[in-house]
């Protein structure tokens, strides 16, 4: 008996086009924080960018497409045809989606509010997380906190960074999952004091003072997926490669975080999950 397939695979690729890698990665991501509806009803698994040369770039996806019953009898009878056809259609889909330099309209300031409420990470999903404490020497660096007084001793203040593995990013009503290697991400605090209005300080605090990945050449994405700020330029230059070989990669523990708005470490605790016991707070 004849069994007519139910789903079909297929890739297609531009090469040269005339934009850099990171404008492109940029537009991609775009589509993505709304599902790829621009494919609709073809299915996005997979994609990826490559630059060249002459500030060029290129790109390819992999599609997933669901048979109707009349399309699984004509990819059964005519699947050269058939798949020559619909590359043929995705193709100009993407051509025309990434060449399209129509400037976008000024959206109005709720709009705005709106599309920036949907994009706010609510909970982060963190793998093998790992505390590493550092000290910065804060000769010719400015207060990056204006309304904390920097904790600091003989001239150096503390860093806490916590790092691990960026698994997924939830959103409102949609979530970004990363497939392994999970990219290597991290956390970045300071030791402050709060200052009161008469100039007195109070508690002692690790302030956040934003998000850094592993390569700093792929942080520019970090405010496409909502995680922001980023470290400022000054420090993030002064954190050494070294603290990514804190954990044994072999290991796997899994963590959530979701007060996201927090703007100390101690309010900004993550917890490891676990199906035989309690969450454990660290």
């Amino acid at each position: 008996m004849w069994k007519f397939p139910k789903t079909f695979e297929l890739s297609v690729s531009l090469e040269h086009l005339p934009m850099v890698e990171t404008k492109l990665q940029k537009r991609i991501l775009d589509w993505e924080e709304f599902g790829f509806q621009n494919f609709h009803p073809y299915q996005v698994t997979s994609w990826k960018t490559k630059p060249e040369a002459l500030s060029h770039s290129s790109v390819s996806f992999d599609f997933l497409y669901e048979f109707s019953n009349f399309d699984s009898i004509s990819f059964f009878l005519f699947p050269k045809s058939f798949e020559t056809k619909r590359k043929t259609q995705l193709t100009e889909v993407l051509r025309s989606n990434i060449e399209n330099k129509t400037k976008p309209k000024n959206k109005p300031k709720v709009w705005e509010s709106i599309e920036l409420w949907w994009k706010e990470p609510s909970l982060l999903e963190l793998g093998n997380v790992s505390i590493v404490n550092a000290s910065l020497d804060m000769d010719g660096f400015k207060n990056p906190i204006d309304h904390r007084h920097l904790q600091m001793v003989s001239g150096a203040s503390k860093l806490l960074l916590r790092i691990g593995y960026l698994k997924g990013i939830q959103y409102k009503f949609h979530k970004k999952t990363f497939k392994p290697p999970y990219p290597k991400f991290g956390e970045c605090y300071i030791k402050t004091r709060d200052t009161h209005l008469d100039k007195s300080l109070g508690k002692v605090y690790f302030s956040f003072l934003g998000y850094f990945f592993e390569n700093q050449t792929d942080e520019y994405l970090l405010p496409f997926f909502g995680l922001k700020p980023l470290v400022p330029t000054s420090i993030r230059s002064q954190i050494p490669n070294e603290i990514w070989n804190q954990w044994n990669e072999g290991e796997t523990t899994d963590w959530i975080e979701s007060n996201l708005n927090g703007e100390e470490f101690e309010f900004r605790p993550v917890y490891q999950v676990s199906i035989s016991s309690q969450h454990h707070l660290k």
